[in-house]
């Protein structure tokens, strides 16, 4: 089946710390359903991606779907496209939601049709629209990111909005404490997220993070380092870093 359209647009957000749907009527129940499975499509293909990818599957999480939803029904009820349309980011759509985050991150898009549209079409517009722009790709492929949320909406049964929520919530973050027990003062090099931080921790020192992504844990001059993706206790001492 084939479609005119206006061009499909993507859009993508992150922050690391983006219902109801409506329908060109409220008592088209047709469209309605329409729009359900299409977000439960999106959930599932999403899913199948990460597999394809060697990845854990994402849990549905209610409050991510409300903030999801709400987001798209807003965009297609004004006519406002873009991540920052109603004047918040995804991660505080999502805190507004009841999500207590790590981190959150969001693509979306809309889609014009001018023929007829269904619910396989829509999906795989959506979907594959988001595995072929690297950006948005990143946000499906987010090795981090555990749960999902989605909303579909339409006012005119046309043109369609999309938004799709990843996110790792607070309770899932994990905690890192690096003792000193050697007798200098050791430089400690944290790398997470495309980010390098450097700081000095004293003899007898012990310093203590909250991480939400993977991190990899150094000291300058030595191979020794720690990529952790989950709670650790390391140690320094005259033979270098090492975990408890």
């Amino acid at each position: 089946m084939t479609h005119s359209t206006h061009p499909f647009f993507l859009g993508l957000g992150l922050l690391g710390l983006a219902a109801i749907p409506n329908s060109l009527a409220a008592d088209d129940s047709a469209s309605g359903t329409m729009v359900d499975e299409v977000e439960t499509a999106i959930v599932e293909q999403t899913n199948d991606f990460r597999k394809e990818n060697d990845l854990q599957p994402l849990a549905v999480d209610d409050d991510l779907t409300e903030a999801a939803s709400k987001f798209a029904r807003y965009m297609a009820e004004t006519d406002k496209y873009g991540h920052n349309a109603d004047g918040k980011t995804p991660a505080q759509r999502a805190q507004a939601a009841g999500y207590e985050y790590c981190v959150v991150r969001e693509n979306i898009a809309y889609r014009t049709n001018t023929g007829e549209v269904t619910a396989d079409s829509l999906t795989e517009i959506f979907v594959q629209g988001w595995i072929d722009s690297p950006s948005h790709r990143e946000n499906m492929a987010a090795d981090y990111v555990t749960e999902t949320g989605v909303g579909v909406a339409t006012t005119d049964d046309v043109t369609y909005f999309a938004v799709q929520l990843f996110g790792r919530p607070e309770s899932a973050a994990y905690r890192i404490e690096i003792s000193n027990r050697s007798g200098e003062t050791q430089t400690i090099v944290v790398t997470a997220n495309d980010s390098r931080d450097e700081f000095d921790l004293p003899p007898r020192g012990i310093v203590r993070m909250r991480r939400c992504f993977p991190s990899t844990i150094g000291l300058p001059g030595n191979d020794q380092e720690f990529s952790l993706t989950e709670s650790a206790n390391l140690v320094i001492d005259d033979d270098g870093l090492s975990r408890k």
